[in-house]
């Protein structure tokens, strides 16, 4: 059986073999939420991806394992329709998968008194900068989805000292929420961010 363990270095992790290998690790490892404090700049790096891009990825697994086991049970005929039907299905699948965040971290740096945030995708890199002074409270926030996703997220948000050139006062760590939300986890970086900036950590709240 595989072993391993996982380090922290730096603003990363690292598997080695000093350990017996848990699968809840590996899925935490995986798609899981890294809280880094060190040397006076605070790291998070949230590996949760999409709903849509979990559901993408998934269609395209049941696909493979559609037609292999189609290829190796009935022989199945390699054609123009079904070389066409995996096309479009693969396609589709790339679609939606490229347009769901995998990835985003959010650095703050009390030396230099900043903040970035950047959201990943397949195609695309967001970054997002400013002041970490700016943050005067944290708070987890209960949100429902629309009227066709009635599900409920919990949602980190940073309260801003004022309006910032026009924009919100409230700043969304992940605005479309990512697969295996948590109250837990929610609380577990909303708690590092008012620890790390010193500032108030509000309660849960609902947003209608």
């Amino acid at each position: 059986m595989a072993c391993f363990s996982l380090e922290i270095g730096q603003f990363g992790v690292v598997l080695s073999s000093s350990q017996m290998a848990n699968p809840l690790d590996m899925i935490s490892y995986l798609f899981g939420v890294s809280i880094i404090d060190r040397d006076d700049v605070l790291y998070i790096e949230d590996r949760r991806p999409t709903f849509m891009m979990f559901l993408s990825v998934a269609f395209a697994l049941v696909v493979v394992v559609i037609a292999a086991w189609t290829w190796f049970t009935s022989g199945i005929r390699i054609d123009i329709f079904s070389v066409g039907l995996a096309v479009v299905a693969f396609g589709a699948a790339a679609y939606f998968c490229s347009r769901g965040n995998y990835k985003e971290t959010y650095v703050f740096n009390k030396k230099t008194d900043t903040f970035t945030f950047t959201r990943r995708s397949l195609l695309n890199k967001d970054e997002l900068e400013g002041s970490a002074s700016q943050f005067r409270a944290v708070q987890v926030e209960l949100r429902t989805g629309t009227s066709d996703d009635d599900r409920e997220y919990y949602m980190v948000a940073l309260l801003c000292q004022g309006l910032l050139f026009g924009q919100s006062d409230t700043q969304i760590l992940r605005e479309d929420p990512p697969m295996l939300n948590t109250r837990t986890t929610a609380n577990r970086i909303a708690n590092a961010i008012a620890k790390f900036l010193d500032i108030p950590r509000r309660g849960t709240i609902d947003v209608l």
